[in-house]
């Protein structure tokens, strides 16, 4: 057990058994948060966003976005794809493919 600073929030917290980067109100609020997100990258699979461009069109912190992709909820594009030289965000439920355009969760 240590004393960490969260990244989201700043708030110091004690590690439990396994060190975090994030304290728990905080993993609790982003987990909460990540289907609405999810669900926003599957219904708008068309559209290339970055962390930036999605948590405007989301009105939701860039951090949080940020955080997401610390915690492993979200991911880039394998292929590096970009948009004004910044990465574009999926998640794994959300990759589309030809033979299932559906995706899958």
């Amino acid at each position: 057990m240590a004393l960490l600073v969260c990244k989201s929030c700043k708030k110091a917290f004690i590690s439990g058994p396994q060190e975090e980067d994030f304290c728990s109100d905080c993993v609790i609020r982003l987990r909460e948060l990540y289907p609405s997100v999810r669900n926003f990258l599957r219904n708008h699979y068309e559209e290339t966003h970055t962390a930036h461009s999605l948590s405007k069109v989301m009105g939701i912190a860039s951090e949080d976005v940020d955080s997401m992709v610390s915690m492993g909820l979200l991911e880039y594009w394998e292929d590096r794809k970009t948009v004004n030289g910044k990465d574009t965000l999926y998640t794994q439920s959300h990759k589309k493919s030809k033979t299932n355009p559906g995706g899958s969760i």
